[in-house]
Formats: C-alpha cells, structure tokens, sequence
C-alpha cells in the first residue's frame, strides 16, 4: 500500500480506538461471548463461523436468525457419524438448515473463527465494519462448558475482519466444501 494511502486510512481510522483494540478471551471469556452470542451478533448482518458445532449453540444461532437481514453460515469439519457425539452435531446442524442456516462441510478446515460483519459501501478505505473471534474454540460443549483450556482473541480490526471474510468466502467456495444436504460422511 503507498505511503500516503496507507497514512490518510491511519489517520481515518484514529478516532475510533475500539477498532485497534485486541482482547484476549481465555475459556471463560469465550463461554461468557458464547451465552451472550445474540447481543454480541446483533449489529451485524453477516456472520459467518468455521468449527465444530453441537446442540449447545442451536438455539442462540437461530436466535439470531430471526434478526432482520442477517445471514448465517457455517463451515464444519469431518463429522465421524461413528462416533455419538458427531452424530448428535450432525443432528443439530440439520436443525439450523431447517432454521435458514447455510452450513457447508470441508474435511480439511481446522481453522476456528467467527467473522460477524457488514459490507460499508461509502468509506474508501474500509470494505468491512464487524466483529473477529478467533482462537481454538469451537461452539460446542466441550468449550462452551469449559472443560478444556482454549484461548482465542476478539478484535473489531477492519483489516483483520477482511482477512476473516476473505479466507471464510475462501473456504466456502472450493469444491471440498459441500453443503450439508450433500455430505455423504
């Protein structure tokens, strides 16, 4: 980026700190943003979230289904319908298709992130206002109960917010990426 475009989108971008500010969440951060997922979600009209997902977050995301122009979409990894927990997931996920949730499944993510954002059409150096979570969380209950130790970050970074757009769309148009109706596990 040139000098002074990268200086005027600084210089925007100044007076209002809260884009620049990085929180860490460690589990019973994540756990609080978790059970206050809708109020943490409901400015934004896209949310997207890459993971594992189970029974335990059902609920809040058809929630926020119900919030006017907002579109949800998931991207989950394998799900091993041997095993009980998977296929209990796999039954919730089918649930938030039913709900309006877009939900695709590629057996090479392990990326954990939510992006909840809105495109900005009249500012030049900013395509995305939203909300980055990132870390080893997943929605489900292993680390929405806090039996394990993960740690993410929660960011409102406009560059950051595109990076998570941009490789979410990434990941969601390739050709290993199926949508639910459609896996055969």
């Amino acid at each position: 980026m040139a000098y002074k475009a990268f200086k005027d989108k600084i210089v925007n971008l100044q007076s209002d700190v809260n884009n620049f500010r990085v929180e860490f969440l460690e589990r019973d951060g994540f756990k609080k943003f978790a059970d206050n997922l809708s109020s943490n979600v409901h400015q934004w009209h896209n949310i997207c979230i890459t993971g594992y997902f189970s029974e335990t977050i059902r609920q809040s995301l058809e929630s926020i289904l119900t919030m006017p122009k907002c579109n949800v979409r998931l991207i989950c990894p394998y799900l091993d319908v041997r095993k009980n927990r998977d296929r209990k997931n796999l039954q919730a996920l089918r649930k938030l298709v039913k709900a309006g949730t877009e939900i695709k499944v590629n057996d090479r993510l392990h990326a954990r992130f939510l992006v909840a954002y809105n495109e900005v059409q009249k500012h030049p150096n900013i395509e995305y206002w939203g909300l980055l979570l990132i870390g080893s969380f997943d929605f489900n209950t292993e680390c929405m109960g806090r039996e394990r130790y993960d740690a993410g970050i929660k960011t409102m970074h406009p560059d950051l917010v595109k990076s998570a757009v941009e490789l979410f769309e990434q990941i969601w148009s390739e050709p290993e990426s199926v949508l639910l109706k459609d896996y055969q596990p």
